[in-house]
């Protein structure tokens, strides 16, 4: 879509959402309008997600940039041809676990027999992109549901699975991080704009942490 039909679409979830409750509100005008913007295309964000489960910010980005450097273009990540070729000890050697290499390499062989491409993932509804990207040993909920909010641009997620998050909501609405049947009952009513909500939750956690 155009970009200033999408800044609109934006502007009119934020003003939704600001009238949900004082403390979301609040959140907005310390944050700011939403500069929400997608990571880049499926394979991409599919295996940054892969690279950065369980890591620090900091250290998924080292990991990330020593793969594209090593074995990319110092840009991109290689090729799913590119990763299969590429034996375990090449992987080890930019920080790669067993587990991620695996997986890097069964992403990369869905990608090459046709059971997964960019455009399919863009073609499917979003509960059928979570089930597809799911039947990947290795790509857990989590995972997809990155490639969903940061990739293929679908508004109306909430991860569970991410900590930062439900940090956030700890930290802001006093719901226990670990309280999930509450946390997604709460986070329920952010629908159909869950994603633009997580945005703010996200950049609200960074303030915290730059204080």
């Amino acid at each position: 879509m155009p970009s200033t039909d999408r800044e609109a679409r934006l502007r009119k979830a934020v003003l939704w959402l600001k009238k949900k409750d004082p403390t979301t509100k609040k959140i907005i005008q310390t944050i700011g309008p939403c500069t929400h913007k997608m990571m880049g295309k499926p394979y991409y964000v599919l295996i940054r997600s892969v690279i950065s489960q369980q890591l620090s910010v900091k250290a998924a980005r080292t990991m990330e940039d020593r793969v594209k450097e090593y074995y990319g273009n110092g840009k991109q990540f290689p090729k799913p041809e590119v990763f299969l070729k590429l034996s375990k000890a090449q992987l080890r050697k930019a920080g790669l676990s067993f587990a991620k290499i695996q997986t890097v390499k069964l992403i990369s062989k869905a990608y090459l027999d046709g059971t997964i491409s960019d455009r399919k993932l863009s073609k499917l509804d979003d509960i059928q992109v979570l089930e597809l990207l799911c039947s990947i040993k290795g790509v857990g909920p989590w995972t997809a549901e990155m490639v969903l909010m940061s990739s293929l641009d679908r508004w109306d997620h909430f991860s569970y699975n991410d900590l930062i998050l439900r940090k956030s909501i700890q930290n802001n609405y006093g719901i226990s991080m670990n309280s999930k049947k509450e946390i997604l009952e709460f986070t329920s009513g952010f629908s159909p704009y869950r994603t633009i909500f997580s945005w703010y939750l996200w950049r609200a956690w960074e303030g915290i942490q730059n204080l």
